[in-house]
C-alpha cells in the first residue's frame, strides 16, 4: 500500500531536509531551561506556522484537535499545580516546558510525515548517526562494557534492522519473523533487556496481527494465549536459567533477578528493575492533589531511603541524589509533580494516542513492523523512563502513530468512496438495462 500518494500536499525538498535535520539535531543538546536540543530551539520558532497548519490542515486529522486540547489543559493544570506548591520558577518552567515541547515537536513531525510517510525511514537512520557521531546523550555507554552494549551497540543494531524492514524488500518481508526474533534474542543475550524484550514482543505482536489481520481482542484471544504461554516457557526454562548461569545477560541483570529470587513470572521480570516506578507511585499518593512540584526536593530523604532499601543497597548515596524525589516514569511522574488532575489528563492523552496507534495497523502496510515496534518500545519508555523521554522519543512516537493512522484512515475512506461509486454505477447500468428491456417488450 503506497500511503505517500494519499496526501494532498507534496512535500518540498526543503521540508525533507528540515525533517531529517530536525531528527539529527535532536542529538545535540544545550543547557537552557533544562537540557534542550537544537531541534527544540528551531521548533520554537515554528510555533506560529504549526498553529496555522493545525487550524487549516491538522483539523482534518481525526482526534488530533482533541489531543491538542488535552495538551493545552495539561499545561494549564501544570501551571496551577506549580503555583499551588510554590515551586521555584526554574523547576516549574522545566516541567511545563517538557509538555509544551512535546506538543509542538509532535505537530512538527506529523505535518511532515502526512505529506511523505516514507520519511519514517530517517528516524532509525538518524538514531544511528546520532549514536555514531555524538554517542548516547547521557554518556551511559562510557561507564562499562555492559552499558556500552546496552546504550550504544544494541540501539544501533535495532535501528539497522528496522531500516531494513522499512526498505520494503520482498525477501525481508518473507523472513521478517526470523530476522526480528533472531535480533531480539541477540540483544537480550547481550544484556540490553528492555530493548531486547521490546523487539521480542514486537515479533510476536506482528505474528499475531499477520495471522488474524485485526487487533480485536475477541478474534486474537486464541493466538494471544498461545503466544503468552510460549513467552512464559521461554522465560522460565531458557532465559532465566541462562542468565543465572552467566551464559546470557549482564551482572546487572543477575543482581536485579536475585532481588526477586529468580522468579520467572513475566510481570516480576518487567518490574524487577523498576523501583523508581513504585517509589513514584508512593510519592504521588502522599500528595495526590497538586503533587510535589517538578524536580521536587526530597527534604526528608524518605523516598530515596525507601528506594535504597528496596534495592538492597548499603553504600551511601551522594547528597545531590538524595535531594530529588525519584520520578523515573513519565506517566506516574505527572502525578508526582503536578497531582491527580495532571495525571488524569496525561493518562487520557496516553491511552488515546496508543489506541490511535493500534488503529494505524493495516493489512497490506509495509510499516506494520516499525509501527508495532514504535508502540511497544515507546510504551515501556513512557511507563518506566525519565520525564524528558516524553519530548524526545515520546513526541516522535506519537507523531508516527498519528500520521500512519491518518493515512490509513484516508485509504479506507477513499476505498469506501470508490466502492460506493462502483456500486452506484452498477445500479445505474442495471436500471438502464431494465428500462431498455421494458421498452423492447
Amino acid at each position: 500500500m503506497n500511503f505517500t500518494i494519499l496526501s494532498n500536499n507534496m512535500i518540498s525538498k526543503k521540508e525533507k531536509i528540515t525533517f531529517i535535520a530536525a531528527l539529527f539535531f535532536m542529538n545535540v543538546r544545550v543547557d537552557l531551561i533544562g537540557s534542550m536540543s537544537l531541534t527544540e530551539l528551531f521548533v520554537l520558532t515554528q510555533i506560529p506556522h504549526l498553529l496555522k497548519w493545525l487550524n487549516e490542515q491538522g483539523k482534518k486529522i481525526p482526534y488530533l484537535n482533541n489531543l491538542t486540547i488535552g495538551f493545552y489543559c495539561l499545561i494549564i493544570v501544570q501551571i496551577i499545580a506549580e503555583f499551588m506548591v510554590h515551586n521555584t520558577f526554574i523547576n516549574a518552567a522545566k516541567g511545563i516546558a517538557i509538555t509544551i515541547m512535546t506538543l509542538f515537536l509532535m505537530l512538527f513531525f506529523i505535518e511532515k510525515l502526512v505529506k511523505d510517510i516514507s520519511l519514517i525511514i530517517w528516524i532509525p537512520i538518524c538514531k544511528i548517526l546520532g549514536l555514531v557521531i555524538f554517542g548516547d546523550q547521557f554518556g551511559f555507554s562510557e561507564t562499562g562494557q555492559t552499558t556500552y552494549f546496552k546504550f550504544y551497540i544494541a540501539p544501533i543494531i535495532a535501528s539497522a534492522v528496522y531500516i531494513i524492514t522499512l526498505m520494503k524488500w520482498q525477501w525481508i518481508q518473507r523472513y521478517l519473523f526470523l530476522v526480528l526474533f533472531g535480533t531480539s534474542l541477540f540483544i537480550i543475550i547481550g544484556g540490553a533487556r528492555s530493548l531486547g524484550f521490546s523487539m521480542f514482543f514486537t515479533t510476536f505482536a506482528l505474528l499475531l496481527y499477520n495471522k488474524y489481520k485485526t487487533i480485536k481482542l475477541k478474534r486474537i484471544i486464541p493466538g494471544l494465549i498461545i503466544a503468552t504461554i510460549i513467552i512464559q516457557l521461554f522465560l522460565s526454562f531458557i532465559y532465566m536459567p541462562k542468565v543465572k548461569n552467566g551464559e546470557w545477560g549482564s551482572e546487572q541483570n543477575r543482581s536485579q533477578f536475585e532481588k526477586i529470587n529468580w522468579n520467572a513470572n513475566i510481570f516480576m521480570i518487567l518490574f524487577s528493575a523498576r523501583t523508581d516506578f513504585i517509589i513514584s507511585t508512593i510519592a504521588f499518593l502522599d500528595k495526590p492533589l497538586w503533587g510535589h512540584g517538578s524536580w521536587a526536593i526530597d527534604h526528608t530523604g524518605k523516598y530515596n531511603l525507601l528506594q535504597r532499601k528496596m534495592l538492597g543497597e548499603k553504600k551511601e548515596i551522594d547528597s545531590d541524589t538524595l535531594k530529588m524525589v525519584p520520578s523515573h516514569s513519565v506517566i506516574m511522574g505527572k502525578g508526582v509533580a503536578n497531582g491527580i488532575f495532571a495525571f488524569a489528563i496525561f493518562l487520557w492523552i496516553f491511552i488515546k494516542t496508543y489506541s490511535i496507534g493500534l488503529k494505524a495497523l493495516s493489512k497490506k502496510s509495509s510499516y506494520n513492523a516499525y509501527l508495532l515496534w514504535t508502540i511497544i518500545s515507546s510504551f515501556q519508555l513512557l511507563l518506566f523512563g525519565p520525564p524528558a523521554i516524553l519530548k524526545n522519543n515520546g513526541a516522535i512516537a506519537f507523531a508516527v502513530m498519528i500520521a500512519l493512522f491518518y493515512l490509513n484512515y484516508l485509504h479506507k475512506r477513499r476505498t469506501l468512496l470508490l466502492r460506493r461509486k462502483i456500486s452506484k454505477r452498477r445500479q445505474q447500468v442495471k436500471t438502464s438495462l431494465t428500462n431498455q428491456l421494458h421498452t423492447t417488450i
